[in-house]
């Protein structure tokens, strides 16, 4: 245990990591009387300062006799436990199951559906001031499981299914000699450091960056791509909702199908590639079904507008379905393919438009082959010509000599 700006900190490793963990963020001690207790019975563990009084507490109660007498222990990971005398896994209270801004290997996130208990990172106020700041990421439940951030009670990002949430999973399962920490500066940016042994410092490994496409600015049925101007534009099949709104820059209310479904007659699924899966929260999933499968599930289903893979890394294993409009759609790296249901005159429209688009670049091959082929002809011509002239000229000019008679 250490005081540190006015504040009991747990730190790991020899300061290394800084403060990973603040009990008493929003009650600072005053002075070096803070002290840290486990009690013998009753709540654990207890922090208290000038004059005894209470600063900080669990909430936790010892309800067993084997429970009495319990160890706190702060171990290797930097994860602060207290743990029943003579166990050593089970812990009775850890500090890893109450995140701050900083997510270690080992750390537990998100909430347990059994008990309730919800682990969210709460980054700082300011850099020296470890009192909770407005921003406050969590993974959200309501449907498939996905990571948001909020600034207050406004959703700012959403990191969903794909690369950037298993990145963050990943971290843990990498060599261990490396000192690693992912981390939630008071702007609200997910940043993963690594430490330098030779120069003693924290070194960028990544920066989870917040784009313009972070802030579902391109409204239902629109697609992002931070790399375009403008970024939004409608998901094929789809037109503007507010066309005035729309060229004015102002996407919000997003887009409206072309051709209006008609289940389940004269309907298809359009593939769309390479994109982040729409916000799942008001979704339905189940993690053993098959791609065949999904797509039937989706057919049988009038209100089913979507359907995809839960996880492209696992042989496309997994079925996510959305019967609303699509939210939070964006341009990405890495192959995720979603199928959007569409009419069928929406799909012939597309096919003739991409076979129309290859008959004109197949014309467009003809067409320069043929006035390469002419071009040739005409040069080789124009060289014979030449030729034969230039050979007519000598001839002319070449004097002729007379034979005499002996």
């Amino acid at each position: 245990m250490q005081v540190l700006h006015n504040f009991v900190l747990f730190a790991v490793r020899f300061s290394v990591l800084g403060s990973l963990w603040v009990a008493n963020r929003e009650t600072p001690v005053r002075d070096s009387s803070g002290v840290f207790r486990v009690h013998t019975n009753g709540s654990l563990p207890v922090i208290s300062g000038s004059n005894n009084t209470t600063v900080w507490s669990s909430n936790t109660s010892l309800v067993s006799p084997i429970t009495m007498n319990p160890v706190a222990q702060l171990l290797s990971s930097g994860n602060l436990v207290v743990r029943g005398n003579g166990t050593e896994r089970s812990f009775l209270w850890q500090s890893f199951d109450y995140p701050g801004d900083t997510f270690p290997p080992g750390m537990k996130f998100g909430k347990d559906l059994v008990s309730g208990h919800d682990r969210r990172w709460r980054p700082w106020r300011s850099l020296d001031d470890p009192s909770p700041g407005e921003y406050v990421a969590f993974m959200n439940t309501d449907g498939f499981p996905q990571l948001f951030e909020q600034q207050g009670s406004v959703p700012i990002a959403r990191f969903g299914s794909n690369s950037q949430v298993r990145t963050m999973e990943r971290y843990a399962l990498v060599n261990s000699s490396v000192l690693s920490r992912v981390y939630v500066n008071p702007e609200g940016s997910f940043i993963r450091l690594n430490w330098a042994s030779r120069t003693q410092e924290w070194l960028t490994y990544w920066n989870v960056n917040i784009d313009m496409c972070s802030w579902f600015r391109c409204g239902p049925n629109g697609r992002c791509n931070p790399n375009k101007s403008p970024a939004c534009s409608c998901m094929e099949g789809f037109e503007p909702q507010n066309p005035d709104e729309w060229s004015a820059s102002e996407w919000s209310s997003g887009c409206r199908r072309r051709t209006p479904l008609d289940c389940p007659n004269e309907e298809g699924f359009q593939v769309f590639k390479n994109v982040k899966l729409p916000d799942t929260r008001r979704s339905w999933y189940n993690r053993s079904m098959t791609l065949g499968e999904c797509t039937n599930a989706c057919k049988r289903n009038c209100s089913c507008t979507a359907y995809a893979n839960i996880d492209i890394t696992m042989g496309r294993s997994g079925c996510l379905l959305w019967s609303d409009d699509l939210l939070d759609v964006r341009t990405v790296e890495e192959s995720q393919d979603l199928y959007v249901r569409m009419a069928l005159s929406d799909l012939t429209m597309q096919e003739s438009t991409s076979k129309h688009s290859s008959n004109k670049k197949r014309g467009i091959v003809i067409v320069a082959v043929s006035i390469s082929s002419s071009l040739v002809t005409m040069i080789l011509i124009s060289s014979i010509v030449y030729a034969w002239s230039k050979k007519t000229r000598y001839c002319l000019k070449k004097p002729v000599k007379l034979k005499r008679d002996k």
